[in-house]
């Protein structure tokens, strides 16, 4: 909502054209005013009584739609429509300004308007002349205010009245050149039009305002005209004017200092230090601030006369010109020749003396319509809402108020005050335009980098196919899949990559179909690469199919997946082996030694003792820790499986075979190790393939034709006698001595009674937290028991029984009274006597002889069992399976012990 007043309406010089407004806001920028924008926000409007007329804005707007004034959004409003109208029909007599001299040929241009239909051409600089003479009667007689102010200029005028109140007072009290002559032309000729041919379309208010002229013509319209009517001036007939005198110096009049300069030549005796000549955005953006703040404080030296003009080099550059071709040098030499021309003639100056003479006697030139256009005073924003117009204006940092003027106002606060005042609004901040273009881009930009590096930091190589299906774009790891650089692949078609062959993706070209993880053979550079590929349709705005995204992985990426998953990963090292015993440490020492090389190893031992963990650590210490540990049990695949699941096979290979095929043991464990457990129970006719495998280091899935490489290290493991089964001719002499490279023979938990202590104390403490449990203390006779007994089942035996204990032990010790019966029965019969308490009778009772053992070792099952079914609930299935024992034995012993659930 706009807060302005003003006293009356001035008539509008200057047009927009909306659609080629792009709100650059260089109008606003070069505008005295600044406060003429109405704020409209997508087209800078104005309102038109606030404005000047300096058209300033209208030489920016050409400028900025490339010196075209036709795609200006800017445009001059003048008289000529009228003017041409009412050619020939009406008595028209021209006007000319003083600045014609700088824009035509003079002479001849008289002659144009005349060809035209004018009645007759007269020279402002005349009028001028009537002007300089006024000035100085009316300081001499003490009507004028001193300083007195020019006002040729209609811009500097509107201005005065509109910000510097108290100057008007200052304003010549008497009429312009163009007043001054038109009162003496329109006594010569009182029903005659008068036409102003000038660059100012400002002088088409004063017009108004004063009534004596009809028409403001500029040059630029005239030039139009003259070329519409097909009239040459350059090659017609010298005219001249009909003055009866010639004017003098001036004809000067029309550049800066003109005025000055012809009042020194009339009035020699006044000093050239009283008159102050100004020009330019400076009149407006200071002097006359300062010439109002000088003249209120009563400054000494203050100016007798102001000779003051809008435009920069005066009406010689304004913006009706037509002189833009000229160079600054020719415009004002042909200014200055002519006012010298001017006064080279005695005769002509004392003419012109007498002239002035006479008309300042016959006429009154006195001009007193100027009007207090004063606005009213600005809203001024507090704190808060000052603070609200910045958040909007995006002026939340100290380097955001740049007062980079870009909006049109000299200062982010002013532009603050505009907005408040709703003569602008924050989104016209070319800051809040650079911010949020910026918050855009950088999101684009965020975006754009957030996919790049998703494309490039993929471990999937990606390929974009265009329409055709050539390679248009592909990531860092398609190219370290495929091989070869993006010069070698882009262009490239997808068939040829495809070994020849890609039916999928060709009918996905065609109909938009997508398909996943297929199997495919891509030509790389090291040969054929085994990967799978998943593709998805490309569409354009039209949501038709113009390109494909395949996805590529290695099939070897995909098996270290499955693995990753399916736990075929090694999790042991030679720290998880656990004993003190010579023959381990001496295997463990071999292992160790095996594991830095490459060779096949094989390890014998009994059930239980840990072959998987010595195989797993064999892995861990080797080069391929980082690739995958695939273990297969032998023993427990059915002799028609084991093929398949070493060697995979393709789809359709047998009755029930998956869909897409599937992948055996050897690709999963490719660039890793594979553990064959059990080996000594694989069937005979499979060990031919398996020995071929391990020879080529290539495989064939049954079914298929296509030979897959595969890097594998073998560590074989059996608890049978290998050697004795060759001789038997049940297992094969080559297989054996491919696979018994390095033979590590892992010593029974039986063998190595001295590591029982060790491992029972390292499972208690491992397993304790598992159970809820804090053991602090173990009763020895337990060690002892433990040291007796036989371990058919080795460590997995051992820690099953510590399993046990844990779940059965209420209290933070252990004792023989938590051990399984048949460990307490092995050791019935030690010769040593042990002191523990077996749960009953007194805290501490010597086991001496056989009975009194076994007593204490059927007490202590009691116990347990009565223990275990009470931890349960009476759940007899969860007791049983606690105790490690079948339900029927269970309820055998309950019968036995007379134990009531």
């Amino acid at each position: 909502m706009k807060r302005w007043i003003v006293m009356d309406n001035m008539v509008d010089i200057i047009g927009i054209r909306e659609e080629y407004c792009t709100n650059c806001h260089q109008c606003i920028a070069v505008c005295p005013v600044k406060i003429c924008s109405d704020g409209s926000g997508d087209v800078v409007k104005f309102d038109n009584n606030l404005c000047i007329g300096c058209g300033r804005c209208i030489e920016a707007c050409v400028k900025s739609h490339g010196g075209i004034a036709e795609k200006s959004a800017r445009f001059i409003i003048d008289d000529t429509p009228q003017f041409v109208q009412d050619l020939g029909e009406k008595d028209i007599y021209a006007l000319v300004a003083p600045s014609a001299q700088s824009n035509f040929n003079l002479n001849k241009l008289i002659s144009a308007l005349k060809l035209l239909g004018v009645k007759g051409v007269y020279d402002v600089s005349l009028g001028a002349e009537i002007s300089i003479a006024a000035y100085h009667e009316a300081i001499k007689s003490g009507q004028a205010k001193i300083p007195l102010i020019a006002q040729p200029c209609p811009a500097v005028v509107k201005y005065i009245e509109l910000h510097n109140q108290s100057l008007i007072e200052h304003l010549a009290p008497v009429g312009s050149p163009l007043y001054c002559l038109a009162v003496y032309v329109q006594s010569l000729h009182p029903d005659a039009k008068l036409a102003f041919i000038s660059p100012c379309i400002a002088k088409r208010r004063e017009m108004r305002e004063n009534q004596m002229l009809s028409y403001n013509v500029t040059f630029q319209s005239l030039h139009d005209l003259l070329q519409a009517r097909e009239i040459d001036v350059d090659s017609l007939a010298e005219g001249s004017f009909d003055n009866p005198v010639t004017a003098g110096m001036a004809t000067n009049f029309s550049t800066p200092g003109g005025l000055k300069e012809s009042y020194l030549f009339h009035y020699p005796e006044t000093p050239a230090s009283s008159i102050t000549k100004i020009e330019g955005p400076i009149v407006f953006e200071q002097y006359l601030g300062d010439l109002e703040k000088a003249i209120q404080q009563g400054k000494p030296n203050l100016p007798l006369i102001v000779d003051v003009l809008s435009c920069e080099k005066g009406c010689n550059m304004g913006i009706g010109c037509v002189n833009q071709q000229y160079s600054i040098d020719e415009i004002e030499y042909s200014v200055a020749s002519r006012s010298e021309s001017g006064v080279s003639d005695p005769q002509a100056n004392q003419e012109l003396d007498d002239f002035l003479t006479d008309v300042l006697s016959k006429h009154d030139f006195g001009y007193y319509l100027y009007k207090d256009r004063s606005l009213s005073h600005l809203k001024y924003p507090n704190e808060e809402e000052l603070k609200k117009i910045y958040v909007d204006m995006h002026k939340l940092e100290e380097k955001d108020f740049r007062n980079c003027a870009a909006c049109g106002y000299n200062s982010c606060y002013y532009m603050a005050v505009a907005v408040f005042n709703g003569l602008n609004k924050a989104q016209n901040c070319h800051l809040y335009k650079e911010k949020e273009l910026r918050l855009e881009q950088e999101a684009i930009w965020m975006l754009h980098n957030e996919l790049a590096n998703v494309f490039d930091t993929m471990s999937d190589g990606v390929i974009v196919l265009d329409q055709e299906g050539r390679i248009s774009q592909l990531n860092p790891a398609a190219k370290q899949i495929i091989g070869f650089s993006d010069e070698k692949l882009i262009g490239e078609h997808i068939v040829d990559l495809f070994c020849g062959t890609a039916p999928k993706t060709l009918h996905l070209l065609e109909t938009g179909q997508s398909y996943d993880d297929t199997e495919i053979i891509l030509n790389g550079l090291r040969g054929q690469v085994h990967v799978t590929a998943s593709a998805k349709p490309n569409y354009n705005e039209q949501h038709q199919v113009n390109g494909a995204t395949i996805i590529l992985r290695p099939i070897a990426q995909v098996q270290e997946l499955v693995n990753k998953f399916s736990g075929a990963q090694a999790s042991f090292s030679f720290d998880s082996i656990i004993g003190q015993d010579k023959n381990l440490q001496r295997s463990i020492k071999l292992a160790m030694m095996a594991s830095h090389n490459m060779s096949n190893v094989l390890l014998q031992a009994e059930s239980g003792t840990g072959k998987e963990v010595f195989a797993q650590a064999i892995h861990n210490s080797s080069p391929r820790q980082n690739g995958p540990f695939v273990a297969i049990n032998c023993a427990a695949l059915p002799r028609e499986l084991v093929g398949s699941e070493l060697f995979g096979y393709v789809e359709g290979a047998f009755t029930g075979a998956r869909r897409g095929g599937r992948p055996g043991k050897f690709e999963l464990a490719n660039k890793g190790t594979l553990l064959l457990d059990e080996i000594g129970d694989m069937p005979l006719e499979q060990q031919a393939i398996l020995l071929r495998a391990i020879q080529e280091k290539a495989i064939t899935r049954i079914g298929g034709d296509t030979v897959i490489d595969v890097d594998v290290r073998i560590i074989a493991a059996t608890n049978q006698d290998l050697l004795e089964l060759v001789e038997q001719g049940r297992f094969r002499a080559d297989l054996y001595y491919r696979l018994n490279v390095v033979q590590i023979n892992i010593p029974p938990l039986r063998e190595r009674t001295g590591d029982i202590g060790l491992l029972f104390d390292y499972f208690i403490k491992t397993m304790s937290p598992k159970f809820n449990r804090k053991i602090k203390d173990i009763q020895p006779a337990v060690i002892k028991c433990l040291e007796a007994y036989d371990w058919p089942g080795n460590i997995r035996e051992l820690q099953n029984v510590v399993e046990r204990i844990l779940l059965v032990c209420e209290g933070n010790q252990v004792t023989i009274e938590h051990l399984p019966r048949e460990i307490v029965n092995a050791a019935i019969g030690h010769r040593d006597t042990w002191q523990f308490n077996p749960g009953f009778g007194s805290p501490s009772q010597p086991l001496t002889d056989r009975n009194s053992r076994k007593l204490a070792a059927l007490e202590q099952e009691r116990e347990m069992i009565i223990r275990a079914l009470d931890a349960n609930a009476g759940n007899v299935t969860k007791t049983a399976a606690a105790l490690g024992i079948s339900r029927n034995t269970l309820y055998r012993k309950m019968k036995n012990y007379t134990i009531k659930n």
